[in-house]
């Protein structure tokens, strides 16, 4: 139904390599509970998809922690069942820091860490939007660039990627470890100034 709100809860390559269209992403750890508080309306039911049927209980409480106790139902079987029946898929793409260094310029590339984690060091040419204004800045993104997010792990970053595919957005990728790879990489980082922040 139109009013139910769909939450895939699998972790971040999980949902790249294969997610329903129109889905959020956000991964089942506590920090679900932090972000549900963010980016959800607790009026609107929510339908999940999980890794395993066994962890409903544990969803649940991490949602119910924030004060969403409208939930829809749960999809019997996750994604495997999903597939098996046939059903369409989206996907995020997957790059490395290795390829993000490659691209430059060529690249919208976008931290949606918080803004005293931009502060304290951040990707060359990166754009900073933190990820709990993402659906209210979308309007100053480019949408004719191939994008890429980051945060300091990933785990925002898979959030902000569902986002942007919901509102259109193509050639969206996640970039797995995130800043913390970049810096073991021992690529270049920036501080805050002469840099463009949302």
């Amino acid at each position: 139904q139109e009013d139910n709100v769909l939450i895939d809860t699998r972790m971040m390559l999980a949902f790249g390599g294969g997610h329903i269209r129109g889905a959020l992403s956000i991964g089942g750890t506590p920090m679900l509970s932090i972000w549900a508080g963010w980016l959800l309306d607790p009026r609107k039911p929510l339908l999940l998809v999980l890794e395993s049927d066994d962890q409903l209980n544990d969803i649940v409480r991490y949602f119910v922690r924030t004060g969403y106790t409208r939930f829809a139902g749960y999809l019997v079987g996750g994604m495997t069942a999903w597939n098996n029946a046939g059903l369409p898929l989206e996907s995020v793409g997957q790059m490395t820091v290795h390829e993000v260094k490659r691209a430059g310029k060529r690249l919208q590339l976008l931290d949606v860490r918080s803004p005293e984690e931009w502060s304290s060091g951040h990707i060359p040419n990166a754009r900073h939007v933190f990820l709990g204004e993402l659906r209210e800045r979308l309007g100053k993104l480019d949408r004719t660039k191939p994008t890429a997010v980051y945060c300091d792990s990933g785990y925002r970053a898979s959030i902000a990627t569902s986002i942007l595919q919901q509102a259109g957005f193509t050639g969206v990728c996640n970039v797995p470890g995130s800043w913390q790879a970049w810096k073991e990489a021992g690529f270049p980082v920036e501080g805050e100034q002469n840099k463009e922040s949302m």
